[in-house]
């Protein structure tokens, strides 16, 4: 609760506000867990409202108590529900990642010998052989080869299964 009142000027504002942060902190909880089913982004999620009302404090601290409640609510569902769609939209590249690997990585690649996967390997672009030489040879994971090459995990992610499929191809046509 200290980084919340170091935000406000007042001692008067600093009474009401934690006043106001112990009456609805608990209810506040309860909307974001309803709405995000995980403990720590409902917190993640009060820690931001409570935040912002800090921040905003003098505009909220005229509003009569049983209305600033209702306000409360309407904060922390905003707070959840931008928390609910970060992760979601972070959890789809994932899941596009993962349903790339099964359907390319499977049995598909273990039925040929490995000079048939270098050949094919050497057809590919200097991009997508670093690519399958990262995520396949060494075992890096997207996150450490978005470290490694400067560019956002969705990209690495991206990489990897564009250079897969190209393999894949370039497996079937038999060149």
């Amino acid at each position: 609760m200290l980084v919340y009142l170091s935000v406000l000027d007042s001692g008067e504002d600093k009474d009401r506000f934690s006043e106001l942060y112990m009456q609805y902190r608990d209810a506040m909880y309860r909307i974001a867990f309803g709405i995000l089913h995980n403990s720590t982004d409902a917190e993640d999620a009060v820690h931001e409202a409570f935040l912002s009302i800090a921040n905003n404090f003098s505009k909220y601290k005229e509003i009569p108590c049983p209305k600033i409640g209702d306000l409360f609510v309407i904060i922390i569902r905003n707070a959840a529900i931008d928390i609910y769609r970060r992760n979601k939209k972070s959890s789809e590249y994932c899941e596009t990642y993962e349903d790339s690997k099964a359907v390319t990585e499977t049995d598909f690649f273990e039925k040929f010998q490995y000079e048939q996967l270098r050949a094919a390997i050497g057809k590919l672009s200097a991009e997508s052989q670093d690519a399958i030489y990262l995520s396949c040879i060494e075992g890096y994971t997207a996150g450490d080869m978005a470290k490694m090459l400067g560019i956002s995990k969705a990209a690495a992610y991206k990489r990897i299964k564009r250079a897969k499929n190209a393999l894949k191809q370039i497996l079937e046509k038999g060149d």
